[in-house]
């Protein structure tokens, strides 16, 4: 009873603190989440900002989340690199298991998801729901940018420096340097040194 109470007490404490708005919420909740994530370093989160399961999640360096973000890492784990960026109302879910992996310099558009499991479906006797996941880590390396409303499915492995557009729909790998847009997303380019956009 002792720990339902403490666990409920708890929920109370993070409602209240993902809700205390400007400066002030921002110093609080860096403090509050760096005590409850396995591995944090310089946080910036915005208001209500959702955490499940933090010990499974590393923040390094400086980490940048803005309003109504959501991670879960329940079944799996979330690993972010140093100055790393997610725009509002991104979506981030190793609920299953499996794990996401996130580079250094990756800016996250806003309403981004990523999520490393799929429902099976075979079996038309059964319900979708009955039939369990099928799940896969997704990794994006350094410096790449994911465009508003991305979605990234589960065994996606972006290399550097890639940029995903908005709305696209990431089903395959993409290799590094190359921009890809579309529902499933395709390659249109690669980014060059020097060039123009």
């Amino acid at each position: 009873m002792i720990k339902i109470l403490l666990t409920e007490f708890m929920f109370w404490i993070e409602f209240f603190i993902k809700s205390i708005p400007g400066h002030t919420g921002q110093l609080i909740r860096r403090y509050f989440y760096g005590l409850l994530f396995n591995k944090s370093d310089i946080l910036k989160i915005g208001i209500g900002c959702q955490f499940i399961s933090p010990k499974s999640m590393n923040f390094e360096g400086v980490t940048l989340i803005n309003d109504n973000c959501y991670f879960n890492a329940e079944g799996g784990s979330i690993s972010v690199g140093n100055w790393t960026a997610f725009n509002s109302g991104v979506h981030i879910n190793a609920s299953c298991g499996g794990s996401i992996s996130i580079g250094a310099h990756c800016p996250i558009g806003p309403g981004v998801v990523m999520r490393t499991a799929n429902h099976k479906y075979a079996h038309a006797e059964l319900n979708i729901q009955d039939q369990g996941h099928i799940v896969a880590d997704i990794i994006i390396e350094d410096d790449c940018w994911i465009g508003a409303n991305a979605v990234i499915l589960s065994g996606v492995h972006i290399g550097r420096g890639a940029v995903i557009g908005a709305g696209s729909i990431v089903t395959k790998n993409i290799p590094s340097m190359a921009v890809a847009v579309g529902i499933p997303a395709k390659i249109i380019k690669y980014r060059k040194v020097g060039g123009n956009d």
